[in-house]
């Protein structure tokens, strides 16, 4: 594919790139299909197995609770018969009015009913049960016996998944297009020195998550970031107030009972927590342009009714750009309604640089993707700083670009090679339609990066990128304050670094919530004032501090699931290391200090830990019978820390009910302390009144 290609993005994705990206994904997992040397078509027949297996369970659970039901339904009657009988002779024997004969017959017919309701629940019922539930556990015995024998049988394969798949997938496809294995001080030198780009210093903003590569020569960094912002919050309170007045009637006078509810609140800042996906994409063309730009609302629409977006829209950019003169500002009408409209970036500050940018092909080939519903639409933020690039799209909030290899982990190699191919081609779709609006300029691909001079040293070995991004790979109760009652907002510094190991400070920022009330006057229907008291939470800043050793690292999962079997390896982490802290992804190995001295130890850790020192062909297949174990384990152990992380996430915006469960109380030396039963004065008052 040449570069002129990529002009026309969704054109060129639907004609070629789609398919042979699609191709090159089955080519890749038949690789390692056929490095596992597994038997493809014995694992289809014992998968068959354990899936017929399942369906007759699935069978005998429904004969069994059908049985259930009619025994049920047996009990039911019977207990109505009981209960009507009981009914019946009350009305015989003790008020009499009915006849005695018809409370015997009641008596009766619920004796019968008991009788042989009992014996057939006993007989018949009870024993088909009981046969059924022997019948599904001994199946159930079976489909287990199968279904260990399936994941034995993948046990190799599963080993094999690596990180960094869909990048030499996209490197294979197209070598336009280039994915870095991570992305290292070198990279960063060059982003930052060349385009400005600046390290994330935010102490409300960490990364997760950190792809670098480049298009064309031109460097492009995918990130997602955990953001901490702040929203105003509204807390209620109420009271019900009671009172009694005297009216007047014909016949003397009557007591009136009035009752009120008084409603009072208060507004306070509460913390709120996001994940956002960016893509940052540096180009010298045009490097003193600034604008941004937001989706037109045009996804979904037909052509008639973007054309009366397009009509409207034009009307509203002739007056700015007759106030632009009166003004005497920089914007001027470009002559595409239609581009002007749906691109928007009408706050550009330099009209030539965006037009020697913004050709007649550049704007023809944006507005084809903006109006093409297909993958999805007009859903992409821009905003150009001078040479960096940003794009945000709604489809890669949606969309998760991490790859953790246990995701292909399967014991079916059917669903296996759907779930891979599956992912991986959405994640070139995602991808691919996030660089589109800067594939549809030509002058961003003809720009070519000048050479530019590297350092010789950089201060570290890792950028803060990666390193806060592998600090956000542990278990945050590992890292997050005793305190904290929100979630963690992890920051990364370079503190030292010995040889080519970093040392990094970890700090967990997150808040402590905790329950005050403010005391509301108000007046009530009684003529009199009454105090509300309204509850809230007040969010005090909470840290923890720890430390990371972490290096780059030519390993593999493999390598490193073998490593943590290694008798010698885990002696030395258990020295330096917290249980069980340290991590190996995407070519990097960091771990949890017990103290920030221990760097000086964790050199000694790569005397056995040398990296690629495990012929994964020759080994694994030594291997199998404990291989099926070690994965499992390893998925296990994912499924736990991404939902205590998760969950960690989820509890953004926090509520009173929630707080109770969450909250330490600090001490005086841990927090300020703060009267629970202040009253705010009259300005305070006349704020948060309602």
């Amino acid at each position: 594919m040449k570069a002129d290609d990529l002009l026309e993005p969704s054109k060129a994705y639907e004609s070629k790139l789609k398919d042979q990206f699609k191709e090159n994904t089955e080519k890749y997992f038949d690789e390692l299909v056929k490095k596992s040397k597994l038997n493809v078509e014995e694992n289809k027949t014992t998968v068959k197995k354990y899936n017929d297996k399942l369906a007759e369970i699935k069978d005998l659970d429904k004969k069994m609770s059908k049985k259930k039901a009619m025994k049920g339904f047996i009990i039911f009657l019977t207990i109505a018969f009981i209960v009507a009988a009981i009914v019946l002779s009350y009305l015989s024997f003790g008020k009499k009015s009915l006849p005695i004969y018809v409370s015997i017959i009641a008596i009766v017919v619920a004796v019968i009913v008991l009788i042989l309701g009992t014996i057939y629940i006993v007989k018949s019922l009870n024993k088909k049960i009981k046969k059924f539930n022997e019948e599904i556990n001994k199946k159930k015995e079976e489909a287990n016996k199968f279904l260990n024998e399936a994941w034995g049988q993948m046990s190799v394969l599963n080993s094999l998944y690596d990180w960094g798949i869909p990048g030499e997938i996209i490197n294979r496809t197209t070598p336009l297009i280039q994915m870095d294995k991570i992305f290292d001080p070198k990279k960063f030198e060059y982003l930052n020195a060349k385009y400005g780009l600046e390290e994330n210093l935010a102490i409300n903003d960490s990364t997760c998550f950190v792809q670098s590569g480049s298009i064309l020569g031109n460097p492009f960094l995918l990130t997602k970031d955990f953001i901490q912002e702040w929203t105003q919050k509204i807390y209620t309170g109420s009271i019900t107030i009671h009172w009694t007045t005297v009216e007047r009637t014909k016949d003397g006078t009557r007591t009136v009972h009035h009752s009120q509810v008084l409603t009072a609140s208060v507004t306070k800042p509460c913390p709120t927590y996001r994940n956002q996906t960016t893509l940052i994409y540096g180009n010298d063309a045009a490097p003193d342009l600034t604008f941004s730009r937001k989706p037109s609302g045009a996804s979904g629409k037909t052509a008639s009714e973007i054309e009366k977006i397009v009509k409207k829209g034009s009307k509203k950019l002739e007056k700015k750009a007759r106030d632009a003169i009166k003004n005497n500002s920089n914007y001027t009408k470009l002559g595409n309604d239609e581009f002007e409209v749906l691109f928007g970036a009408t706050n550009r500050n330099n009209e030539v640089q965006f037009r020697l940018l913004y050709t007649p092909l550049a704007q023809r080939s944006v507005v084809d993707l903006i109006k093409n519903p297909k993958p999805y639409g007009d859903d992409f933020y821009q905003e150009k700083k001078k040479c960096l690039n940003y794009i945000t799209s709604e489809h890669s909030q949606r969309f998760d670009y991490y790859t953790k290899p246990t995701m292909f982990v399967s014991y079916s190699y059917e669903i296996a090679r759907k779930t891979f191919i599956d992912y991986n081609t959405e994640y070139f779709k995602s991808f691919f339609f996030d660089m589109a609006p800067l594939l549809s300029v030509p002058l961003y691909q003809q720009q070519k990066p000048k050479e530019y001079i590297y350092k010789n040293n950089y201060p570290s070995n890792v950028t803060r990128f990666e390193q806060e991004a592998m600090a956000n790979s542990f278990d945050i109760n590992l890292l997050k304050s005793k305190f904290a009652s929100t979630p963690s907002i992890l920051k990364a510094s370079f503190e030292d670094k010995n040889g080519i190991v970093d040392k990094v400070k970890i700090t967990a920022h997150a808040f402590n919530g905790q329950k005050r009330v403010t005391y509301i006057t108000k007046l009530g229907g009684d003529g009199h004032m009454h105090t509300i008291p309204v509850y809230w939470i007040e969010y005090i800043p909470v840290k923890n501090e720890s430390y990371m050793a972490i290096e780059p690292k030519e390993s593999s999962r493999f390598e490193f699931n073998s490593m943590k079997k290694n008798e010698a390896f885990t002696n030395m982490m258990n020295k330096i290391s917290m249980p069980n802290a340290y991590v190996f992804e995407r070519g990097l190995f960091a771990t949890l200090l017990l103290n920030g001295d221990m760097i000086s130890n964790v050199g000694n850790i790569n005397t056995v830990y040398v990296g690629n020192t495990i012929n994964p062909e020759e080994d694994i297949l030594t291997k199998v019978s404990k291989l099926a174990m070690d994965v499992m384990d390893e998925v296990n152990q994912t499924k736990e820390l991404e939902n205590s992380n998760e969950a960690e996430d989820n509890d953004a915006l926090l509520t009173d009910e929630s707080l109770e469960a969450l909250e330490v109380e600090a001490t005086e030396d841990d927090l300020k302390e703060i009267d629970i039963n202040e009253s705010d004065d009259d300005e305070q008052d006349d704020d948060d009144e309602e």
